[in-house]
């Protein structure tokens, strides 16, 4: 008796198992609607940064997200958070330092480590710019049916666990 097939592989011998055949046009027009989505991210995040004054990056607005939840972090902490280089960032918060946004402290009894705070100034722009995107991000929520939401949610987090795998 021949065991039953699946996909035209017998179900009992896993090894002889290939993957499907991949729709060369399906795959392109999934790649290309990937990368769109995250342009258009990227593009709509950058307009809602470049409405603060003085003017944030998308990279600083990362950067300046992951204070939001802490006193102060240092700079290896941040950059990871942003998920940028620890030059990179020390670049960026030089500059933000500047700006008056954040300050930037030598931890005592650790002269390596810096520490960066927001300051008043840096906590009211970050919360204008939050403000600003929960704004759009409800716009777009409501725009969706209950169960578009439903299946933009499974989907979004889906793709995102790609995406970090890529």
């Amino acid at each position: 008796m021949t065991p039953p097939m699946q996909n035209g592989h017998s179900s009992q011998d896993p090894k002889s198992a290939r993957p499907p055949q991949i729709d060369d046009a399906q795959f392109q027009e999934f790649t290309r609607a990937v990368q769109d989505l995250l342009t258009a991210v990227r593009r709509s995040r950058g307009r809602i940064a470049g409405q603060t004054r003085p003017t944030l990056s998308l990279s600083q607005v990362q950067l300046l997200e992951s204070l939001a939840d802490h006193d102060t972090l240092g700079v290896s902490e941040m950059a990871e958070h942003a998920g940028v280089t620890t030059p990179t960032a020390t670049r960026m918060l030089k500059q933000l330092e500047r700006d008056g946004i954040v300050t930037r402290t030598r931890k005592p009894g650790d002269e390596r480590r810096v520490e960066i705070a927001l300051t008043q100034s840096g906590a009211t722009l970050l919360t204008d710019h939050r403000d600003r995107l929960r704004e759009r991000q409800l716009r777009a929520f409501r725009e969706l049916s209950p169960d578009q939401r439903a299946v933009v949610t499974e989907l979004t987090r889906r793709l995102s666990d790609l995406v970090d795998e890529m």
